[in-house]
């Protein structure tokens, strides 16, 4: 007989509490390994962020599971603001970039950190590369914010001398750089740059130079495109497989696949024989997020692809054309894959990695093509990233589905209500109510990970990335068109099947960045399919406002809307206003609750405050609330702040929506 009780969908008491969401939770934001180390178990590090330490990025062993940077160093940049790729291991040394004075950090286990990089604060570095023979020499992103308007912001790839603490210019001109990747000679090295309107998946270029080293600097010649275009085609993630091999990915067949160079013959062709309709690699908001590593003699790399809202692992042969291996992969997301140079594996890579049904974290994999019996890889975890032991009963399990509409496919994720203590209703008609999650970006995805936050249908919108170019093109000059409609239709989808998942009538929807946009934009603009279908709604700093966004967001993002509204503000006004909720806030009428970073500089807290302003002032006071978190950016990452916001929109559906 079952202990369960029965009680309404939404009313169901559970043990999963915001403390312990922070505390069973442990972001992994890089994983890292020192390409000299060649060790029977060589050092593996990985950056993890620590909410409870002021929110600070800590360089730890993940082996030995001690930190390597003492408090108060956190390894986080400022470069494009998500960061990325702030820190590197090479030759027993670590650098990495250091958030509180933007300095360059060189330190050893045990050691004390010191500075490598001038004493600029208006300087940001990351993405470094150290010269194979020249190890004094390295080369960095760098940001210069001397004057630090998103309009006047340089961006270059630049020498660092560790020895001198000075820096001096390797590659300008471009609005944008990144991955600069030593051949291991180190006579040659390649790098990724791109210009504005473009975002690095939507147009870049690949080149490559001949590396001239000198006592005190590097100096290039010889440089050659590799691939690329702008506009069109974007190529991503260079890494040197040989002395002469390239490895990168481009999409000019439609989805992200890859390719090989030949720094002898100046050719790039394709590594599969036909193109496969999967991405492999995502869009790069961060830096380093590497899709690959090149394994083994460096004839083979493992990669990883998006399929059906979840990562597959694939092995492929550099040397020649050849179908790839699908290989088994028990994980739903990961990134950050690095080669392990073993003397016990010569086939390992770690990798950042999260899971549907049990937490992720920094994983091993081994290939052993030699252990019979055991054609596929092996998986340690390293680390995990939490641990749900006594709570899965609570954690639902993720559904992906592929919504027809009008001939064109939505992709969504849906998760029903779990609870080990209820069976549900008395009523055997009562549905659940259903919060639709907004992603970010909006070239971004939601995949199918575990669960424990406020949502219960993440919708992959026309425009979201691990479709394809053409899905991502879905929101080319429709941004507050397309992914509106889309969030529009998937619950109401959901809740006219044959048998209904959920209760239309109780949908709420939230979202941040970019996501807190088409939340903002489905309450109020003239052109949203329903203004009050929704019964409560939460934006996380979210956009209201796009003429001041176009005047006042970062460098890396400043011309993103050009191709997302077709046009600038000075070619199409008409469009940002129509597209802009703040001038129609008075039409919002849905219960409204506004979270807000102070020092958020992608989308200032001016974007929430005037919305916010505009509906008190409409007669909206009792529909609306507003929480500004101090020291906050663009997204969480104090440990009072994130249970706060837990709450806080708990609290908001509990009373708006059930």
């Amino acid at each position: 007989m079952s202990d369960r009780q029965t009680a309404p969908y939404g009313r169901w008491a559970s043990d999963i509490s915001p403390e312990f969401l922070v505390q069973s939770n442990i972001p992994f934001v890089d994983v890292f390994v020192d390409p000299l180390r060649s060790d029977l178990l060589p050092p593996i590090y990985h950056i993890e962020r620590r909410a409870a330490d002021n929110g600070r990025y800590v360089i730890v062993n993940t082996t030995t599971d001690v930190d390597v940077i003492p408090s108060p160093f956190s390894a986080r940049t400022g470069v494009q603001e998500y960061g990325g790729a702030a820190a590197i291991a090479y030759g027993g040394a670590i650098y990495f970039s250091n958030s509180a004075d933007n300095r360059v950090y060189k330190t050893r286990e045990g050691g004390t950190p010191e500075p490598v990089s001038p004493d600029n604060p208006s300087y940001r570095y990351a993405n470094f590369a150290v010269h194979p023979l020249q190890q004094h020499l390295l080369v960095s992103i760098l940001e210069d914010h001397t004057v630090d308007t998103p309009q006047t912001v340089a961006t270059t790839l630049c020498v660092i001398n560790i020895t001198r603490k000075a820096v001096f210019p390797l590659v300008s001109g471009a609005d944008f750089y990144s991955s600069p990747v030593f051949n291991p000679s180190g006579t040659k090295i390649a790098w990724q740059e791109w210009y504005h309107p473009d975002m690095p998946w939507e147009g870049s270029l690949i080149y490559v130079a001949d590396v001239i080293t000198q006592p005190d600097t590097i100096l290039l010649s010889n440089k050659k495109k590799v691939a690329g275009q702008v506009l069109e085609i974007s190529v991503s993630y260079p890494s040197f497989a040989n002395d002469t091999t390239l490895v990168f990915t481009s999409d000019e067949s439609g989805y992200q696949n890859p390719f090989v160079y030949d720094t002898v013959t100046d050719i790039a062709r394709p590594v599969l024989p036909s193109p496969i309709g999967r991405d492999f690699g995502s869009p790069a908001w961060t830096l380093g997020d590497y899709p690959y590593a090149i394994i083994g003699d460096g004839n083979t790399a493992a990669f990883v692809a998006f399929a059906d809202g979840r990562t597959v692992l694939y092995t492929v042969n550099l040397t020649q054309v050849s179908q790839p291996d699908l290989r088994i992969f028990p994980f739903t997301v990961a990134g950050h894959l690095r080669l392990l140079h073993s003397s016990l594996h010569l086939s390992s890579l770690v990798f950042t990695a999260g899971s549907s049904d049990s937490p992720g974290g920094i994983i091993r994999c081994d290939f052993n093509s030699q252990i019979v019996g055991r054609p596929d890889p092996q998986y340690t975890v390293l680390k995990a990233s939490g641990s749900f032991t006594g709570y899965e009963g609570y954690i639902p399990h993720p559904e992906p589905i592929t919504l027809p509409r009008d001939g064109k496919p939505l992709h969504a994720i849906y998760y029903a209500p779990e609870n080990p203590k209820y069976s549900g209703p008395t009523d055997p008609n009562e549905k659940p109510p259903c919060i639709v999650n907004v992603h970010g970006g909006p070239t971004a995805m939601e995949p199918l990970v575990q669960n424990i936050f406020h949502k219960s249908l993440d919708v992959n919108y026309g425009g979201s990335s691990g479709y394809g170019r053409e899905y991502i093109g879905r929101l080319a000059s429709n941004w507050g068109i397309v992914d509106v409609s889309d969030c529009y239709d998937a619950p109401r989808l959901l809740a006219s099947e044959a048998n209904p998942r959920i209760d239309g009538k109780r949908v709420a929807i939230r979202g941040g960045s970019s996501g807190g946009y088409t939340v903002l934009a489905s309450l109020c603009l003239e052109s949203a399919p329903n203004t009050k279908y929704f019964k409560a709604a939460t934006s996380l700093y979210g956009i209201s406002d796009l003429f001041s966004l176009a005047r006042d967001t970062h460098k890396f993002e400043l011309k993103y809307m050009i191709k997302l509204l077709g046009g600038s503000v000075d070619d199409n006004p008409r469009v940002y206003k129509e597209r802009s909720p703040i001038y129609y806030a008075k039409n919002i009428t849905v219960p409204l609750l506004v979270l807000q970073g102070a020092e958020d500089r992608v989308v200032p807290p001016e974007q929430a405050e005037k919305i916010v302003s505009e509906i008190q002032q409409s007669g909206g006071q009792d529909r609306v609330k507003y929480r500004k978190f101090p020291g906050e950016g663009h997204g969480w990452r104090l440990e009072a702040t994130i249970k706060e916001a837990v709450q806080l929109e708990c609290e908001w559906y509990e009373t708006r929506l059930l």
